[in-house]
Order: structure tokens, then C-alpha cells, then sequence
């Protein structure tokens, strides 16, 4: 009866500690939402008498980098599997 007794105990201490992970995990979630958000200060900008701003950045380059390496990457498939270091 003491072992069923023990074991029963662990259960239910492991039962609780599950819940309240389970019960606690969506609070801090929403707790981290609630921050307010931080102006992105680029370093880049500071020390001038006016306010500017950095127009805003496309992703062009690096989808040429993307096509480029796709390109280099499927050339080795055209290799002639014959060739040898001396051509």
C-alpha cells in the first residue's frame, strides 16, 4: 500500500507541474506582445542636423546571387563525366 501510496504522489506532482506549464505557456506569451516596440535607430543616420531617412531596400541582389549560384551549381551537371585534369 506505501509503494501505491508513493506512486500516486509522483503522479499527481507530475500531473500539476504539467498542467502549470500548459496553463502559464499562453500568459507569457502574451505578455511579450504587450511590450511596445522600439524605434529602429540606424547608426548610420546619427549626427546630422535634420531628420533623414534610408529609402527603403529591395531584395533584387539577392535574388541575382540566388539565380547566379543556381546557375553554377546545376553547370557541374553538364560536366563530361569522361574528362580528365589534362584537357
Amino acid at each position: 500500500m506505501i509503494w501505491n501510496m508513493q506512486k500516486l504522489k509522483r503522479f499527481l506532482i507530475a500531473t500539476c507541474v504539467t498542467l502549470a506549464t500548459v496553463a502559464l505557456t499562453p500568459m507569457s506569451a502574451l505578455a511579450r506582445q504587450q511590450e511596445p516596440e522600439r524605434e529602429i535607430i540606424d547608426a548610420r543616420l546619427e549626427g546630422y542636423a535634420t531628420n533623414v531617412a534610408l529609402p527603403e531596400s529591395t531584395t533584387a541582389l539577392t535574388w541575382l546571387l540566388f539565380a547566379f549560384l543556381g546557375v553554377v551549381c546545376l553547370s557541374v551537371l553538364f560536366k563530361d563525366a569522361k574528362r580528365t585534369h589534362l584537357d
